[in-house]
């Protein structure tokens, strides 16, 4: 008669360090996990379109637009904040902005009332519109601006149209 043999028995020592180098193990692959990830973050380039979004989030609460258009066939941006348009490097590390166009000089303290811009025929327009602040508080300076390149601007002075320059002196 054979003799059966005895079951195994259950060692809590064996499979206690088993599980203490699984979670160890595990441990680590989480680490480097988030090493890997975190350097992937920190060393890939962002897309204009994630600079652009990340900029976007950024001004909304300050009542900025971000316009962009395509002038002579390549793309471009515009910023639009506190009646003032800024053109906006896309080639740029940080979206680079440059003032391209504000209201003419008013001598006191001035509010922007409203602001638009869009695109046109070729043309981008832009309405901006300053009130003073203060007693009689009627003075608006601004108007109707447009512009083919979104660096020369030409102001709407009646039906005609004049270079910045000019129209606002």
């Amino acid at each position: 008669m054979e003799v059966p043999r005895p079951l195994v028995r259950w060692e809590p020592k064996a499979y206690t360090s088993l599980a203490k180098s699984m979670i160890r193990y595990s441990l680590i692959v989480v680490v480097l996990g988030l090493l890997a990830f975190a350097a992937y973050s920190l060393l890939r380039t962002r897309t204009v379109d994630e600079k652009l979004a990340a900029l976007r989030k950024e001004m909304a609460p300050k009542g900025a637009t971000i316009f962009e258009t395509v002038i002579q066939g390549k793309a471009a941006a515009f910023l639009l904040r506190d009646c003032a348009v800024y053109s906006i490097d896309l080639n740029s590390e940080k979206l680079d902005q440059t003032k391209v166009l504000k209201p003419g000089f008013y001598p006191w303290f001035t509010v922007c009332t409203d602001q638009t811009i869009r695109s046109e025929n070729g043309y981008i327009l832009v309405h901006l519109a300053n009130q003073a602040i203060g007693a009689g508080g009627g003075n608006i300076s601004g108007g109707d601006y447009r512009s083919l390149d979104g660096s020369i601007w030409e102001k709407r002075s009646g039906r005609v149209w004049l270079p910045v320059e000019k129209a606002q002196n």
